[in-house]
């Protein structure tokens, strides 16, 4: 699990089989370059000039979740600057070519609180080779 924010790893660091780190994923040099894992989770969080480098984190056989708040979210609450905003259908015009699309949502949600998300779970296609 990586996050930035050291107390949203603490409850993970006693699960057996994950290991946490602390990174910035905005720095200029990318942490997670060389890695691929056979599952990414991206969850409210967004910064446009790392899409291409999340998916590319995903070894072939992998998958991908992503969900964040898009455009509509500002009359609900925070985020609402748009740079933390996806514009609708965003992360399909992300998907890289080699992948399948799983599921794909958008709009408004009531819970845990209300927000307009986008979500999309897509696979890498090809055979895992590790």
């Amino acid at each position: 699990a990586v996050d930035r924010d050291a107390a949203a790893l603490e409850g993970l660091r006693e699960v057996e089989g994950v290991t946490t780190r602390r990174l910035e994923l905005e720095a200029a040099d990318w942490p997670l370059a060389g890695e691929h894992f056979d599952a990414v989770v991206v969850s409210n969080y967004l910064y446009r000039p790392r899409l291409a480098a999340l998916f590319g984190l995903v070894r072939p056989g992998g998958l991908l979740i992503y969900e964040t708040f898009m455009i509509g979210n500002e009359r609900l609450g925070k985020p609402s600057n748009p740079e933390f905003l996806l514009r609708p259908g965003e992360l399909l015009t992300c998907l890289p070519p080699g992948w399948s699309l799983v599921a794909f949502e958008q709009g408004e949600v009531a819970t845990p609180r209300p927000a307009v998300i986008q979500r999309l779970c897509a696979t890498r296609t090809g055979m895992c080779c590790r």
